[in-house]
């Protein structure tokens, strides 16, 4: 089979779809769950350390290497199932979350947030359908097997699981027929998945090369930089980077670019994959995307507190000498960007409707009619999907207007049906062509700042919100671009999917109460909540109290700036000059270290290892290379952080 990096042949591809979804990749999702889910959560509570990566390399290579043992090597496409999945059944604790609301209403810093609606502390106002009060007699224990929690889960699970799924999974494969049948997207990183799932089960001899020589020399560097200080602060406590990660803070310092310009962010990224991205995506992208990056979070943050003062004072009250990379641009966003990004989003939303609309007419006349090639691969009627994706936002409007009866249910209606639509289309274009979605705290964003604006008082309609999807539809069109390049059932992912979600909720209130047993949350004995939980209850109190205004001159603004950048681009690009509008928008979004890193790998990929390695060659293997860097990486994340699970589990037992 050609190389997924090379355009290929997509209706040729269809006609060899086989399934995915079978009991060997359904054990491997059980043993994602089962095994790896309590590390994750456990290194989340001690560390606030993520191996969603880490268990998909993990999970991958031991069952491809056990079934090739066994003498029945795993296909490619039960392979792309366990890749595409074992992430997302080893790292969503999501009975997590419950206790954080928990927290909300018991913790001594809720407690100092007035409701300006009420006057009453803001513990008092939270209503039981969102968490048991803080004088429920389950407070007392530390268990979810009481009849307080059965309403807040029965809503949580319905709104944002049940309802959250039907609609983003007719989404997908409504974008899918947009974005890969007829706009053909290139979506970058499907290639990067496709590469490594059929080196590890083709295992042709120049791929297996590249791949395994790509992984070795990342592992000895990610030892470096992730590894040894992994096993020094897990085993030892002991804090040591031999690398500074995950970048080169240039914002305070000797070097700190605050010296010159105070408010601006910039730094260098350290991790490889952060450079590695950059030899599989254009580089005209990347260089729009750094101009865009450092507009916003250097000249544009600088410009804020300093020129724009004014209609920024919170930025200016907050902002302070010395402040590290990671916290300026957070302080950033919430104070100056994040409500520019919102407009930003619906602007490709309009541009993208607006310059593509023959497209986007032509991919519907295609569900009403679909092809044969169209109707292998699994997707669901039109009219199935429009009855999906409508009656499950309307039944989350009519959940939340029974819920929050005072809200305008036209505004939530406007929100769950149009604005997810609209999400989903500026998304699946970011990913199709830059291969980065957009913020999904943005919608959330928005929402507040609504709310706000129309002067509704209370605080349920910030607790509780109509379905918003969009967020996860387009990571699942390149899903099923990968499920092509790797001649998988489409449909088969939506199964497993689905088998992962019931997997990890299940296994999520069993290991979540098992360590919600063993010790209060927050508590030393889980030290990464005693940092972060304070923090997360105290910027979610500014936004329940609503201390974070709402600027809709900014989305305004920035929506129509953006909208006449995208419309000169259009105009350009048909002159031959390069203005890439994707690479602008996600440019907003996206750090300073991480585009600096990504156009650096561009030009490095582009001119150096071009030349040296040669044209063809590296067209053939980029998307080898990346995936061999990520696997390097990962699998050192994985193992060290296990090594520290291992050490720590005889720690536990005098508790």
């Amino acid at each position: 089979m050609a190389s997924p990096d090379v355009e290929l042949d997509l209706d040729a591809l269809k006609r060899n779809l086989k399934p995915g979804f079978t009991y060997r990749s359904a054990l491997a999702l059980v043993f994602a769950s089962l095994v790896i889910m309590p590390v994750q959560l456990y290194l989340m509570l001690v560390s606030g350390a993520n191996i969603a990566a880490a268990a998909v390399y993990i999970t991958v290579i031991l069952f491809t290497e056990i079934s090739v043992l066994t003498g029945s090597p795993m296909t490619k496409q039960e392979i792309y199932i366990v890749y595409m999945l074992a992430g997302l059944a080893a790292s969503n604790p999501v009975f997590i979350a419950f206790v954080m609301r928990k927290y909300l209403v018991t913790s001594p810093f809720s407690w100092s947030f007035i409701d300006p609606y009420t006057g009453k502390p803001l513990p008092e106002v939270i209503p039981s359908w969102y968490v048991p009060p803080y004088n429920a007699p389950s407070t007392s224990i530390r268990s979810f097997f009481h009849p307080d929690w059965a309403l807040p889960m029965a809503l949580s699970t319905l709104q944002y699981g049940v309802l959250f799924i039907i609609a983003e999974i007719a989404l997908a494969m409504m974008m899918a027929q947009y974005a890969i049948e007829v706009e053909r997207l290139p979506f970058p990183l499907a290639n990067v998945d496709a590469q490594m799932i059929i080196t590890l089960t083709e295992r042709p001899k120049e791929r297996m090369t590249v791949f395994a020589i790509s992984a070795f020399i990342t592992g000895i560097y990610a030892l470096l930089l992730y590894g040894v200080p992994i096993l020094m602060f897990g085993i030892y406590g002991i804090p040591m980077q031999l690398i500074p990660f995950p970048w080169v803070d240039l914002t305070t310092g000797y070097f700190g670019v605050e010296k010159i310009m105070p408010g601006a962010a910039y730094g260098i990224a350290t991790d490889a994959l952060a450079w590695a991205i950059g030899f599989i995506l254009p580089l005209d992208l990347l260089a729009c995307q750094f101009i865009s990056s450092i507009a916003v979070w250097v000249f544009g943050s600088w410009l804020a507190l300093t020129v724009f003062g004014s209609s920024f004072p919170e930025w200016v009250e907050e902002w302070k000498r010395g402040m590290s990379l990671q916290l300026v641009v957070q302080r950033a966003t919430l104070r100056v960007w994040v409500y520019p990004q919102v407009g930003i989003t619906l602007a490709l939303a309009v541009l993208t409707i607006a310059l593509r609309y023959r497209n986007i007419v032509n991919a519907f006349k295609m569900m009403l009619r679909p092809p044969p090639s169209l109707r292998q691969s699994g997707y669901f009627s039109f009219s199935k999907l429009l009855l999906m994706y409508l009656g499950a936002t309307s039944l989350s409007v009519v959940v939340f207007h029974m819920i929050v009866p005072d809200f305008p249910v036209w505004i939530a209606a406007i929100f769950s049906i149009g604005g997810s639509l609209l999400l989903a289309l500026a998304n699946t274009r970011t990913l199709g062509e830059a291969g980065a979605t957009l913020p999904p705290t943005l919608p959330n964003f928005l929402w507040y700042g609504t709310v706000l604006a129309i002067g509704y008082p209370k605080v349920d309609a910030l607790l509780f919100t109509p379905l918003i999807a969009g967020t996860a539809s387009p990571t699942w069109v390149q899903n099923i671009k990968t499920a092509y390049l790797t001649e998988t059932r489409p449909l088969d992912f939506f199964k497993a999917y689905i088998v992962a979600v019931i997997l990890y909720h299940i296994f999520s209130i069993i290991y979540v109460s098992f360590m919600w047993a063993i010790a209060p949350i927050p508590s030393s004995v889980y030290p990464a909540t005693t940092i972060y939980w304070p923090i997360e209850v105290i910027n979610q109190g500014m936004f329940l109290t609503r201390q974070i205004t709402s600027r809709m001159d900014l989305i305004f603004s920035s929506m129509g700036l953006f909208i006449v950048l995208g419309v000169a681009s259009h105009f350009l690009n048909k002159l031959g000059i390069p203005l890439n509008i994707v690479g602008l928008a996600t440019g907003t979004f996206t750090w300073p270290p991480f585009a600096t890193a990504a156009l650096l790998g561009g030009i490095i990929g582009r001119y150096a290892l071009t030349r040296y390695l040669g044209k063809e060659w590296w067209r053939r293997n980029r998307a080898v290379v990346v995936a061999g860097v990520a696997v390097g990486e990962g699998l050192v994340v994985g193992v060290t952080s296990a090594f520290t699970m291992m050490s720590k589990a005889t720690w536990l037992l005098p508790y």
